[in-house]
């Protein structure tokens, strides 16, 4: 037993264009006796698999024919070359099928991007829209960026000791309960006030605190914005 990859093709000119580009043939010089063989079989593979032979098809298959027949007879000076009509067709069909490639290229990537929610960019008109990689980001990368950030407002994070060994002081559970008590009593909390309002600011404290927002930010009825880039980070209650 043996099984036939029949590949599918949407129409005659993919089909064509397949057979000329898989001999690497010049399409300005197209060996017209052989790519009509070559096509005929493959329609009748595609009978033989039952598969559904349109009438399209069959015209380019015929037209092939008739090109043959007239590239047979003797050429007439000044008579045009009988395959030109079909190479117009051929180069036409290669602008939009290379057009379609960078089309389905750029909607690959695209995917990989999302851009903020209109409800959430800058209200200034000359605010930019970030886009963030999922492909290009770890969340190591993102709390880095966050610290980055605290630093922008000269806000003091106090550096810690390598080489000591110490229990965690906070945790993402007890952050997230003080944001929210904040946030029940105020409405709104803004992220460096908080930071602020602490004596001594650690990084476990900012990274931890970070990660609260981030499981904040799942839950109905709570808004986070800034109002442009570095900017504070505003939590607030819809």
């Amino acid at each position: 037993m043996y099984s036939v990859n029949l590949n599918v093709f949407q129409g005659p000119f993919e089909l064509l264009y397949h057979l000329i580009e898989k001999k690497e043939i010049d399409i300005y010089d197209i060996p017209i006796s052989e790519v009509t063989d070559q096509y005929i079989e493959y329609l009748d593979q595609m009978r033989q698999f039952n598969m559904n032979v349109t009438s399209e098809f069959i015209l380019m298959a015929s037209t092939l024919i008739e090109i043959k027949s007239k590239m047979l007879l003797p050429v007439k000076e000044k008579e045009d070359d009988p395959r030109q009509e079909l190479v117009d067709k051929l180069l036409e069909y290669k602008i939009f099928k290379d057009a379609s490639e960078k089309l389905k290229k750029c909607e690959d990537e695209g995917s990989f991007y999302f851009s903020k929610p209109m409800e959430e960019m800058a209200l200034t008109s000359d605010s930019k829209v970030e886009r963030l990689s999922l492909k290009e980001i770890s969340i190591y990368e993102l709390c880095n960026i966050f610290v980055s950030l605290t630093k922008n407002q000269n806000l003091k994070v106090a550096k810690d000791d390598k080489l000591k060994i110490y229990r965690e002081n906070y945790s993402v559970k007890s952050c997230t309960e003080e944001l929210m008590k904040k946030l029940r009593r105020n409405n709104r909390v803004s992220l460096f006030s908080t930071f602020k309002d602490k004596k001594q600011l650690t990084k476990e404290y900012v990274v931890t605190t970070f990660l609260a927002i981030l499981e904040i930010s799942n839950k109905l009825g709570v808004k986070i914005y800034q109002v442009d880039t570095y900017s504070d980070i505003i939590i607030a209650a819809v």
